[in-house]
């Protein structure tokens, strides 16, 4: 395996990331967590275009699915959870490549959300940190799971509904399939909820707890083809350790550790068509770090970098290669990384 680093350019707390095609081109699409700058780049030629320049406090750009050239972001979640006036706002890509930006709807403290169709129509499922706070490590209005159901225009508010309320410190969510059904990953001090997608519209969602310990962030992955999901985690709340756990007779068992600084990113996916996990952190080491099993069945860490910090990744199979999008933020650097076989 050969690990190839690019980076696109600066950009200070750089914090969000996703892939999508804008106007038929494969873009890198980051923002910051700061008061700063939106900016796709375009894939194939690095050519950058700012979105916007503020207000920055980006924690998510969620392509819209069914739609091209257009996504919901969150604005306004500052750093140090500064979260009571955070916001969605939709972003559209014009022929030009300039984009509209229109703010959606205020929703405090949206930490993680992702979109979705339900029936062909779009819905929004949001993780909100906490309900409100005082002070910095105030923790007491503890965070829920919402729901809603999009209007025709996009661009307009829409009603939410809470799904699911309780959880402290709501910071980890992860899309996926369990128990072989749409769901996501939710995590905080409670545990890990399994939030399921109803197949139908007015259907109630089901939630269901995983782990009863404290989580950061999770994601799902059979890292050892044995049609069984394996969970990555992060522990406690930006914690120091990425663990990865496998159902053993019906009980989750730790199979794998590694020490980190305020943990932050984990993936679940494959790699040059392998399963693998990614877990990174932003301090310390700042190692990003790639978790793969051999031949023999033992688990294989493959130091992607050590010299970034990321807050987040995005992750695109391609043809010839894989992609990983970085938002290295403790050094404020937007970085590629090009896995292709030796």
């Amino acid at each position: 395996m050969k690990i190839n680093k690019k980076i696109l350019g600066q950009l200070e707390r750089v914090y969000a990331t996703t892939i999508m095609e804008v106007n038929g081109r494969l873009s890198y699409i980051v923002a910051s967590e700061g008061v700063d700058q939106c900016i796709a780049i375009d894939a194939e030629s690095l050519t950058k275009t700012i979105i916007w320049h503020e207000p920055g406090g980006t924690m998510n750009i969620v392509p819209v699915p069914g739609r091209k050239n257009e996504f919901y972001a969150t604005q306004k979640f500052a750093p140090t959870f500064n979260a009571q006036e955070s916001r969605i706002v939709h972003g559209k890509a014009n022929e030009d490549n300039s984009w509209t930006v229109t703010p959606v709807m205020t929703i405090p403290y949206l930490h993680r959300f992702d979109l979705l169709l339900i029936e062909d129509e779009l819905y929004l499922i949001g993780g909100v940190l906490c309900k409100s706070k005082a002070f910095l490590e105030d923790w007491s209005d503890p965070g829920c799971i919402v729901v809603g159901k999009l209007n025709d225009d996009i661009t307009q508010p829409f009603e939410l509904m809470t799904i699911y309320d309780g959880i402290t410190k709501n910071h980890g969510f992860y899309a996926g399939e369990w128990k072989n059904r749409k769901a996501y990953l939710i995590t905080g001090v409670e545990g890990i909820f399994a939030a399921y997608v109803p197949k139908q519209q007015n259907t109630p969602w089901e939630v269901e707890r995983i782990f009863d310990f404290e989580v950061s962030d999770c994601a799902m992955c059979d890292i050892d083809g044995d049609g069984i999901l394996e969970l990555a985690t992060i522990e406690k709340f930006h914690g120091e350790l990425g663990k990865i756990y496998k159902d053993i007779n019906g009980k989750w068992e730790m199979i794998h550790s590694h020490s980190y600084e305020f943990g932050h990113v984990v993936w679940g996916g494959e790699i040059m068509g392998k399963p693998a996990f990614i877990i990174g952190g932003r301090k310390g080491d700042m190692e990003l770090i790639l978790f793969t099993m051999n031949e023999g069945g033992k688990m294989q860490e493959t130091v992607i970098d050590h010299t970034g910090g990321p807050s987040n990744i995005a992750v695109i199979n391609l043809k010839d290669k894989d992609v990983i999008l970085a938002a290295n933020r403790q050094i404020g650097e937007v970085a590629i990384y090009e896995i292709t076989n030796d």
